[in-house]
This record gives C-alpha cells, sequence and structure tokens, in this order.
C-alpha cells in the first residue's frame, strides 16, 4: 500500500482498529485518556493504512488528568457521600471529580444536564436521577460522553447501569414484618418520579399480596425523601383514627426512616413496642439509632468503585455493552426497631 501523508478519515482507522472513531480522535489529538493496549491498536491501524507521519505524530502517550462529572440526588444523604468515597478511592490521581449535586429536583437536574457542554467533561457517572431513561439517553446521546448510572437500570447499549434488585429488598421487607404478625404496613415512598422507589413498591404489594393481604391507599405517602419530609409523612400517618394507623412503616431510605423515629416518639409512641420501622441502604449510622434500624443493605462503596471502573475502561476506549450490573448482595440487616405486632389491628 503506498503512503500518504492525508489525514486519515476515522471510521477508516475505526473499523481496523475495532473501536470508535471517537478513541481514534482521543488518540490523534491525546486529548483524552487511553489504555495502551487500544491505543497501539489504533497507530498500528493508522500505520497499516498507510498514514506513517500521522502515527508517529501522536505515538508517545502522555499521563493525562481527566475530568469526570458525578450527579448525585441528594449531597446531605449519607448514602450517596459512600458512594462517592468509593469512586474516588478508585479513580487515583488522574482523575478530577466535578461533584453535582441535583438536589432531588427534576427542574434542577435538567438545568444541571443542560450546563455540561460537550468536551467539557471526559466521564459522567450519574447516581439516582430523578429523570426518566428517555431524557437520561437523550442526554447521552447529546454529550457524546462515557457514561455509568447507578441505581437505575436503562436498556441502552452503550450505557452500563449498576444496581441492586429493589423489588426484592421491599419485597424481602414486607416479608419480615408480616411474618411478625403485621397487616397493615405503610410505605414511605419517597420521591413521587423515582422510578426506584416504584420498584419498591412493587415488592411491598407483591408480599402483601400472597399473605392476602393489600397496601391501602391512605398507608402509601410520598414526600420528599430526606428527614422533613418523612417526618410530615409520618406525622400524616399517626393522625389518622387509631384502628386506621399503621403497625409497621416501610421507608423508602434510611434517612427517611429516622425521620419516621422522630414523629413517632413526637406523638408519645415507641418503636418497635407500637410500631415497627423498616429502612433502606443501611448507612453508616443506620446501627446507632435508637432503636438500631432494621434495613435492607445496598454495597454503597463497591457500587461507586465499580462505576469508575467500569467508566475507565469506557474512557480508555473498551466497548462495554451496557447490559446492566445488577448487585444481588443486598441482605437484610436485621436490628432492632422491628418487633411482633402487639396490638391486634386487623385489616
Amino acid at each position: 500500500m503506498s503512503k500518504s501523508t492525508h489525514k486519515p478519515k476515522l471510521q477508516d482507522v475505526a473499523k481496523r482498529a475495532n473501536v470508535s472513531p471517537a478513541t481514534v480522535s482521543r488518540v490523534l489529538h491525546n486529548n483524552a485518556p487511553v489504555r495502551e493496549s487500544v491505543r497501539a491498536r489504533v497507530l498500528s491501524s493508522l500505520n497499516e493504512l498507510g498514514y506513517t507521519q500521522t502515527a508517529s505524530r501522536y505515538s508517545t502517550a502522555n499521563k493525562l488528568r481527566y475530568t469526570v462529572a458525578i450527579l448525585i440526588a441528594d449531597i446531605l444523604n449519607p448514602f450517596f457521600t459512600e458512594i462517592v468515597r468509593g469512586i474516588e478511592n478508585e479513580a487515583g490521581d488522574n482523575i478530577i471529580p466535578l461533584l453535582l449535586d441535583t438536589a432531588e429536583d427534576p427542574t434542577h437536574e435538567r438545568q444541571v444536564w443542560s450546563s455540561l457542554a460537550t468536551g467539557q467533561v471526559d466521564g459522567i457517572i450519574v447516581c439516582a436521577s430523578r429523570l426518566d431513561n428517555d431524557t437520561l439517553i437523550a442526554n447521552y446521546l447529546r454529550l457524546k460522553t462515557p457514561m455509568v448510572v447507578i441505581n437505575r437500570s436503562i436498556t441502552h447499549p452503550d450505557i452500563p447501569c449498576i444496581t441492586i434488585d429493589f423489588q426484592n429488598g421491599a419485597y424481602r421487607s414486607a416479608r419480615h414484618l408480616i411474618e411478625l404478625h403485621h397487616t397493615r404496613i405503610a410505605y414511605l415512598a419517597g420521591p413521587i418520579h423515582s422510578g426506584s422507589s416504584q420498584t419498591r413498591l412493587r415488592g411491598i404489594e407483591n408480599a402483601l399480596s400472597e399473605a392476602g393481604l393489600i397496601l391501602h391507599p391512605e398507608l402509601c405517602i410520598s414526600s420528599f425523601p430526606n428527614v422533613d419530609g418523612a417526618f410530615q409523612a409520618m406525622s400524616a400517618l399517626l393522625a389518622l383514627p387509631e384502628k386506621d394507623r399503621p403497625t409497621a412503616v416501610i421507608a423508602y431510605n434510611d434517612v427517611m426512616a429516622m425521620g419516621a423515629l422522630h414523629a413517632i416518639r413526637a406523638h408519645h409512641l415507641r418503636v418497635p413496642e407500637d410500631i415497627s420501622v423498616v429502612g433502606f441502604d443501611n448507612i453508616n449510622m443506620a446501627a446507632h439509632t435508637n432503636p438500631p434500624l432494621t434495613t435492607v443493605s445496598q454495597p454503597k462503596q463497591h457500587m461507586g468503585k465499580l462505576a469508575m471502573q467500569i467508566l475507565r475502561q469506557m474512557m480508555g476506549g473498551e466497548k462495554t455493552l451496557g447490559e446492566g450490573y445488577t448487585l444481588v448482595e443486598s441482605p437484610l440487616i436485621v436490628r432492632e426497631s422491628a418487633a411482633p405486632c402487639s396490638n391486634g389491628v386487623k385489616t
């Protein structure tokens, strides 16, 4: 093949090297990290296509620092703090994390996405988005930036997802309470736009249905997923006539469970003697509430670490199938906030 001094067509090089055109561009411009094995394959393809002048120009790989945007739903929630710790522990010195708090607000989250311009960041990790899947995919296609999603399942070949089986976790929580003879079980559902909240709801309803029970509409309340939101939601449940009150509550997350504990005490009731409470996430402080909280455990730091590992591979030019990474390690941690039903209230 005759040599040429013309710039290569990205598509030709990408096809020969079995990488994306974007990866070829990263090698040519040396403006983003690429794994050495992938870089060597691209340079070899450039040489095979006869573009030796171009290949030799970019044959030396520099150690680059690159920026990763981390979108989290609530910076005040320890659940996300632990995920970010896992990300940063895996990131190393050559990654600059850009932490973006979306404040559990879909409108604000859209504004955050709009502020991200093509080429501004090298990768994106999304933790518990409040936007629908179609919107997330549209943002990915607009930015054309490697992206990993935590706490969400998205069907897209280029977007890996890391999540647990929320439905099964909530199912096990409800089964635990049913085995303790609770029949009026409430759900503090958290954000109304949350897909993971709806998935939890299905798990609770399935467990109740198997036991011949139902989730009464007045016992399922959505609220802002923090302590204050849960306090208000739990107070609304306790304002029901005594015969209609729940004997047990499953909270969308541990922070909401803590708000429920506060509300129950404020109404001069006891946990678990009068009302049982179960959380979700197993944040560090869950073992130190009064009483210690029964909760579904998520491997938070491991999820963050895995997200960073996958994103690093993607930014390095490796093709990663977006088939989802479901982490099934989500055991129910039984502590002291749930006990057998004592008041005999029946549906």
